[in-house]
């Protein structure tokens, strides 16, 4: 709990003789403030009751003794005992003793469900608790446990405080909300707040009016509450202003009826109020009639001193002091001094307690090294031990100077099993990189495509550096293809290496980290079939272009034919036809075949018909010639 936290802190109600505070842990401190000592330190047990959450001081009246005629009438009568109240983070309430320094009891019965937010004592034997679950429960300290409990939601309550007179309970979230304790019912609410209420206490004026002062996070006034048990959406009697945010409340009405109140804030400061309680307006804002700072006295820089908690002393002869502590919660000093109204702000110039209690400590740790023994120490290279055996079989000191040992160094490159230098692995240089997060040098390790090189590598690579390794390989299996391949191939040896190191992480995580490299694969693996397609096709093209180069049909002339041109052009003409009869492909060569093999069949065919010509024109003669002899 921080100290802008409320329940945490409190002087006891015997005139602040003694001051309780809660840390973070839970830990409940008590210290004496007349001799700046810490008197009790308790730490509960966190099994059977939790750490502390709330608390509040407890006056029990002593039982006085019958007395008998023997007795003396000088017998001194007993005192009141004191204890502590501690509402916990399990929704209980325990009485801690002080004469004991324990747990004396645990109240029992209905409890909450969740932690105790704020606890009060009405001085009549009962007490009162809020938690984190909305409800408000009475507690018997004679019956030792809860006799009744009522709702006070629906906001969670923070702060609490009993009205004697009213007979009521106030109850802060982020309205200020009052209960009559008998009835157990909302007879009032106040609005004005924009936060959760911080800090609250109440006071009661000599015309026995009541009045509750209230302080919300993330504001810088405190409110003044007229109780009048009746009402809903009331406005704020009075409003005073801060210089920062308040987490400590304190007040008193004198004599003459003046209200003294002050107000502890988040930077260290106490902050005094003279009021009026018959003049009190809503429409003006109070701003404080004195401060007080603690700063420490060193000599350099004055450093101020945070103060945790301001008290009006009771004390007749003391009625005009204020006690105060400063420091931390652990390295508290108490004070009483009386301020000084006719100036804004009392500068207090203090030793700091962290430097007190060290000079505390230093003078007892001094004290108890001088009552000390001190015992000799010898060096073990100074104590000669002798031994039985000969002078010649013990071991002779090497008295050989570091020069002549560096010169008979030799560097040479040790080998590994099957023939590998030692000096191709590049495990410092990766381990550097990564840890340096060098993208330069990293690149240029994984850019490395030797695979008896990255088995090396990955081999004597430790553990902790394979998450760091697995995430730049994701990185690197996104980019080119040059990138991808060497990625690739120190994924797989990675793999291949930690297996047991990968799969003794849960799946989800492993997933996690490999989700990238399996998105990649599953991307590719998706425009495989296509690439399949096209590299087939490719491949058939390029091997039948290969094949036609191969095949020296066009060496040979398949047809030969010899005519006598008239002129130079057409023999011009036949050059370039004879050059164009040069195919480039089979299919022109299949082509040109066809047209020559039916070429070939024509001209038999015009050979046969002259043939039959001329036989037909020879028969025709002879017919003639017959018919000229007749």
């Amino acid at each position: 709990m921080s100290q802008g936290k409320k329940h945490v802190l409190g002087f006891s109600p015997n005139g602040g003789q003694l001051f309780a505070s809660v840390d973070d842990l839970g830990i409940l401190r008590v210290w004496n403030t007349e001799t700046n000592t810490l008197k009790q330190e308790f730490t509960p047990n966190l099994q059977l009751s939790g750490p502390c959450t709330a608390f509040t001081w407890v006056l029990v009246a002593a039982q006085r003794p019958k007395r008998s005629r023997k007795s003396l009438p000088t017998q001194e009568a007993p005192s009141d005992q004191l204890y502590i109240a501690l509402g916990t983070l399990k929704g209980g309430v325990v009485i801690y003793s002080l004469a004991e320094g324990k747990i004396e009891r645990t109240l029992s019965g209905d409890s909450h469900d969740g932690p105790v937010t704020s606890i009060a004592y009405d001085n009549a034997g009962l007490l009162y608790t809020v938690g984190a679950d909305c409800r408000a429960l009475v507690w018997s300290l004679e019956k030792e446990r809860c006799i009744s409990d009522w709702q006070v939601g629906p906001e969670k309550p923070r702060n609490i405080v009993y009205l004697p007179k009213s007979r009521a309970l106030a109850v802060g979230s982020r309205q200020l909300k009052v209960y009559d304790v008998d009835t157990k019912e909302l007879v009032e609410t106040f609005t004005g707040h924009s936060g959760e209420v911080n800090a609250i206490s109440s006071v009661m004026c000599t015309d026995n009016d009541e009045f509750v002062l209230t302080t919300a996070r993330m504001e810088r006034v405190i409110c003044f509450w007229k109780i009048e048990k009746k009402g809903k959406n009331k406005a704020s009697s009075c409003t005073l202003l801060m210089e920062d945010l308040a987490y400590c409340l304190s007040s008193e009405v004198e004599d003459d009826g003046q209200l003294r109140v002050a107000s502890v804030t988040r930077n260290g400061i106490i902050h005094i109020y003279l009021l009026n309680v018959n003049s009190l307006s809503a429409e003006k804002f109070v701003k404080p009639k004195t401060s007080l700072q603690i700063v420490s006295d060193g000599a350099d820089t004055v450093e101020p001193i945070h103060a945790l908690a301001s008290h009006f002393v009771t004390d007749t002869n003391r009625s005009h002091e204020i006690l105060f502590g400063y420091g931390n919660r652990k390295q508290i000093q108490f004070e009483r001094i009386t301020p000084n109204y006719a100036e804004k702000l009392n500068v207090i110039v203090r030793a700091d307690p962290k430097k007190l209690y060290a000079k505390k400590k230093g003078k007892e740790q001094a004290l108890q090294a001088a009552h000390k023994t001190l015992a000799p120490v010898v060096s073990q290279k100074i104590v000669e031990y002798n031994s039985a055996l000969p002078i010649s079989q013990k071991k002779v000191q090497n008295d050989v100077p570091m020069e002549a040992r560096l010169q008979h160094l030799q560097i040479k490159a040790t080998k590994q099993g099957a023939g590998k230098l030692q000096t191709q692995s590049k495990t410092q240089l990766l381990m550097q990189a990564l840890h340096s997060k060098d993208q330069a040098m990293i690149d240029a390790v994984l850019s490395t495509h030797d695979t008896e090189t990255i088995q090396l590598t990955l081999d004597r690579l430790p553990l902790e550096y394979v998450n760091p390794l697995v995430k730049e390989l994701s990185i690197l299996i996104q980019g080119k293809h040059a990138n991808v391949t060497s990625a690739i191939r120190w994924l797989q040896v990675l793999a291949c290496t930690h297996t047991s190191a990968l799969m003794s992480e849960d799946k989800q995580a492993l997933r996690e980290k490999l989700g990238i490299c399996l998105g990649v694969a599953e991307q590719r693996m998706h425009c495989l079939s296509e690439a399949l397609q096209i590299s087939g096709r490719v491949n058939l093209i390029i091997s039948q272009m290969k094949r036609n180069a191969d095949n020296h049909l066009n060496e040979s002339n398949v047809l030969i034919v010899d005519e006598e041109e008239e002129d130079e052009p057409a023999d011009t003409q036949s050059d370039s036809a004879k050059g164009d009869s040069n195919w480039s492909d089979l299919e022109d060569q299949n082509i040109s075949l066809n047209s020559i093999a039916d070429e070939d069949l024509a001209a038999d065919d015009d050979v046969a018909a002259d043939e039959d010509d001329q036989w037909t024109m020879a028969m025709t003669q002879g017919s003639d010639d017959d018919d000229l002899s007749d």
